[in-house]
């Protein structure tokens, strides 16, 4: 299972100031921080450019059965964000020995799963648990060893199974003070009959904007567990957003969960479009010239190294904790701090206030790095941390209520900001780089090509009868667009040449 996809899909990023989403086929959004226009596929923060000088990359035909408009098959999803269905079981293909890379693919005796290939050995940063190649710093099933499980409610971060971010260990679950009838502001204290935890407080009634579900006071606008009404929990990668369950941006559902099909050799462009054994997918279309420079291949896939959340430094090592990927490296982003694996902010957070080891007292609040009986002037204590409601993406406009869908919290209301703009119903996008509304809303690019700059140009190769091309193998399109090889002439290396065959020419 992909660790970091199981992490809050809105903590981390909110927790700077930065909301990403995947977009448009794999496009990353941010509303103040300028991201890839990820023709291949990225999940993080990225930089804002993609390398200019892409190679010439084949374009060729997908194989595999027709594309589904309902890539579950009506039956429920899995549990784990990047998991795939096979007979009936829920797997992640990336590291199953079973289903490694597709449903069925064995590796058999001797052989492992790295990154959705078989292999002889694991790649860098990954370690053999019984043939599959896992990251033990971030996978919760093997957390600092192999068979080292962490509970349902933690993830796993720097080697130890803790709690999410925004969440405290008490006993032996991870609970949400704010909102726990059980654990109210503090743990072990319990809300009575006809009492509700509020924002960290035993009340009579919930504060605005947010709904009684079983106790604990809670944004059914964005709650996951609760999203849109009490018990309506979401899965396969989905997250909650205006009230409904829904994949990132740019995702669909496919065998289970949320896919992004601009990148998945399995779901190539739409479900059931599977790329060949010797193709990568990029840009929603299967190529046979490997990934553009400055990308490297996991699994059929192109990532960028450098910022990848799930692919950080190497294939298959992940950032969880709320960290992010900088130059190859997990780390806390602008003005967190790393506590015990999760980034925290030391200037409100009453668990960790000032420094790791600063825990506030019953009764106190964090507030400018200090704990006290009272939060700084214009400021509002939410469940023990002095916040700016008019400013919070986690407290926006009250204590609580959480902006999703990449949205940031503006005058205590959850926006866009631009150049980000609301194309779909409760997420903001950059219409500077999704392939889906490039330039502006409804207006999306074609197979293979990328949105960059707000225009769409091919990921590699070139247009020729606006179709993007390989001009280097293109029968059609030979060196340029229009030449035609005749006869039995095949091209290579952008000429047409005679006798030679499909498989030296690249076709």
């Amino acid at each position: 299972m992909r660790p970091s996809l199981l992490r809050s899909a809105f903590l981390a990023p909110l927790l700077v100031g930065v909301s990403a989403l995947l977009i448009g086929c794999g496009e990353d959004e941010t509303t103040e921080t300028p991201v890839e226009d990820s023709a291949i596929v990225d999940t993080g923060v990225v930089d804002s450019t993609v390398d200019s000088a892409l190679p010439d990359t084949a374009i060729e035909e997908t194989a595999g059965g027709d594309a589904t408009t309902d890539g579950d098959g009506g039956l429920a999803l899995c549990p784990g964000a990047g998991e795939t269905r096979c007979s009936g079981v829920c797997v992640d293909t990336s590291v199953d020995p079973k289903n490694c890379g597709t449903c069925g693919t064995d590796c058999g005796t001797g052989k492992v799963c790295s990154s959705g290939a078989c292999a002889t050995s694991c790649s860098t940063g990954l370690t053999d648990c019984s043939g599959a190649c896992v990251d033990t710093k971030s996978d919760t099933a093997n957390c600092g060893a192999c068979g080292t499980k962490c509970r349902s409610d933690q993830e796993c971060s720097g080697s130890a199974c803790v709690c999410p971010a925004g969440k405290t260990a008490c006993g032996t679950a991870c609970v949400d003070l704010g909102s726990d009838p059980t654990n109210c502001g503090v743990c072990g204290t319990a809300c009575g009959a006809g009492k509700v935890c509020s924002a960290g407080v035993c009340a009579t009634a919930c504060a605005a904007g947010l709904t009684a579900c079983s106790g604990a006071c809670v944004d059914t606008k964005s709650d996951n567990t609760n999203c849109g009404a009490c018990g309506t929990a979401c899965a396969g990668g989905q997250t909650c957003v205006a009230s409904a369950c829904t994949c990132p941006a740019g995702q669909i559902l496919c065998g289970g969960s949320c896919i992004d099909p601009s990148a998945d050799k399995n779901n190539c462009g739409a479900c059931g479009k599977v790329c060949g054994p010797t193709s990568s997918c990029s840009a929603g279309a299967c190529t046979t010239a490997g990934c553009p420079s400055s990308f490297t291949a996991c699994g059929g896939s192109c990532y960028k190294l450098t910022t990848d959340p799930d692919n950080c430094g190497a294939c298959g090592v992940a950032c969880t904790g709320g960290k992010v990927c900088n130059s190859g490296a997990c780390a806390c982003p602008g003005g967190m701090t790393d506590c015990g694996g999760v980034c925290v902010d030391l200037t409100n957070d009453p668990l960790h206030c000032g420094a790791c080891a600063t825990k506030c007292a019953a009764g106190q609040v964090c507030g400018a790095s200090a704990c006290s009986t009272t939060c700084p002037t214009g400021s509002t204590a939410c469940a023990g941390s002095c916040v700016v409601t008019a400013t919070d993406p986690l407290n926006c406009g009250g204590c609580g209520i959480t902006c999703t869908g990449g949205k940031s919290c503006v005058a205590s209301v959850c926006t866009c900001v631009a150049p980000a703009a609301e194309c779909t119903a409760g997420f903001c996008t950059s219409l500077a780089n999704d392939r889906l509304n490039c330039s502006a809303c409804g207006m999306a690019c074609g197979t293979g090509e990328i949105c960059k700059t707000s225009a769409c140009e091919c990921a590699s190769g070139k247009k020729c009868g606006g179709v993007c091309v390989n001009t280097q193998n293109d029968n059609m399109n030979c060196g340029d667009c229009g030449v035609v090889c005749s006869g039995t002439s095949k091209c290579t290396g952008g000429t047409c040449k005679a006798g030679v065959t499909d498989a030296a020419a690249g076709g």
